[in-house]
């Protein structure tokens, strides 16, 4: 069900996530970047990755990202096919970079992406999944480190305004204020529930800074 803010707020206050599987000690160690569409996650990916010599991927599988597929899953599908389609390819792109053998991996989104696009829907999905995952937690690996990027809604759909293509077209499915609400309630929600989680606000910030910022914090993981 759609719920205002607070009352979302509530419903997420009943759930929990499951326990996922324990980090196995050694290389390498998957950061993701999550946050709203036109918070900079792909763009500071991209510039971490070339700072740090480090590798950088989709929180998805590309298998999965054939073009027309992808707009399909993400638009048309119904939910569950969706979020069915999305956390599959999450749980395969974990599973090969665990075979990786690099100090460090910079990732574009991940599980929590999924999970927070179906919260921010109806909170109702998100319990449904939540139960799903359940049984198989113990199996499913997730980052070692999420950053999560905090912007207003007014900078996101700016940033978004100015891309073209599909891109943009499936960034203004979601490019409302309500929806961009929950979707940062979530966020909020996970930082109680998940290990080593990090906030780091970009709204109105210097991309210079935030990349030193970043840097600086993924440096201190790895010591």
């Amino acid at each position: 069900m759609n719920l205002d803010l607070e009352d979302f707020r509530r419903a997420l206050g009943s759930l929990t996530l499951p326990r996922f599987a324990a980090r196995k000690p050694g290389p390498p160690l998957v950061v993701a970047v999550e946050g709203p569409n036109g918070a900079g996650k792909t763009t500071l990916c991209q510039t971490l990755a070339r700072e740090l010599s480090a590798p950088y991927c989709l929180g998805t599988d590309e298998a999965w990202f054939t073009e027309s597929f992808k707009v399909r899953m993400i638009r048309d599908a119904e939910w569950f096919a969706s979020a069915m389609f999305f956390l599959s390819g999450c749980f395969e792109q974990m599973r090969l970079l665990r075979q990786r053998s690099e100090p460090l991996i910079i990732m574009d989104r991940s599980i929590w992406s999924t999970l927070a696009v179906h919260a921010a829907q109806n909170s109702d999905h998100l319990q449904a999944l939540l139960a799903m995952l359940r049984p198989v937690a113990h199996l499913i690996h997730i980052p070692q480190l999420t950053i999560v990027l905090e912007a207003s809604f007014e900078t996101c759909r700016a940033r978004i305004a100015k891309k073209s293509g599909p891109d943009r077209a499936l960034d203004e499915l979601t490019a409302r204020a309500g929806f961009h609400g929950r979707e940062q309630a979530f966020y909020n929600w996970l930082l109680g529930q998940a290990p080593n989680l990090v906030f780091l606000n970009v709204d109105e910030a210097d991309p210079q800074e935030v990349v030193r910022k970043t840097t600086a914090l993924l440096r201190k993981q790895q010591c």
